[in-house]
Order: C-alpha cells, then sequence, then structure tokens
C-alpha cells in the first residue's frame, strides 16, 4: 500500500471513528451499558495510536472485529447510522486481508492498550 492510500485511509478511519464515538455516547442506553462504554474506550484509543501504527489497517481489523464480539455479548443492537459507519471501518479493514485475524481474542479492551 502507498505511503499516500495510507495516509488516506488513516484520516478516513479517524473521521469515522469519531462519528461513531460521538453517535454511541448520545445513546440513550449508554450509562448502562457497560459494552458501549468500553467500546467508546476502545474507539478513543484507537484514534489516539492509528496515525503511528505501521499497519493501520490491521488496527481497524481488530477494531471492527472487537466491535462485533461486544454486541452478542452485551445485548448491543447498533442502529443503521451506526451499522454503516463500522461497515465502513470494515472496507478499511479488508486491506489487512486475514493477517492476524486468527492471532487473538478480541472481546476484551486490553487488547488495545
Amino acid at each position: 500500500m502507498s505511503t499516500e492510500q495510507k495516509e488516506h485511509d488513516v484520516t478516513k478511519s479517524k473521521e469515522l471513528i469519531k462519528s461513531l464515538y460521538d453517535l454511541l455516547i448520545k445513546r440513550d442506553d449508554y450509562q448502562d451499558n457497560k459494552g458501549l462504554q468500553d467500546i467508546t474506550d476502545v474507539l478513543q484509543q484507537v484514534n489516539k495510536t492509528i496515525a503511528d501504527n505501521k499497519y493501520p489497517e490491521r488496527l481497524i481489523s481488530k477494531l471492527v472485529s472487537y466491535i462485533y464480539s461486544m454486541g452478542p455479548a452485551h445485548k448491543i443492537y447498533f442502529p443503521k447510522e451506526e451499522e454503516s459507519i463500522i461497515n465502513e471501518l470494515g472496507v478499511i479493514a479488508q486491506k489487512a486481508g486475514n493477517t492476524g485475524l486468527y492471532y487473538a481474542s478480541y472481546d476484551t479492551k486490553s487488547e488495545f492498550f
């Protein structure tokens, strides 16, 4: 992947992460749902570290896997707008291929810190 493409993906990812974060913290069930709070913590951490990450697409892949693992575990339903943003992040994550997909469990936020 070219440096220019990588920078574009990082910028786009940061925008999507910020949008998703803003939507999640405004949800009515945010204060009561530990899973949503964990997702927003991870979103903030990824947003801080993505620009310095050697393989940002892998980090986004981990992020998307984490978000989707938290959904059923904490009974989180993602409305259409949130789902759309997660899907856009998934498109960026596809650039990582299968690399790292089976190396770790992404069901704890400690994987990102």
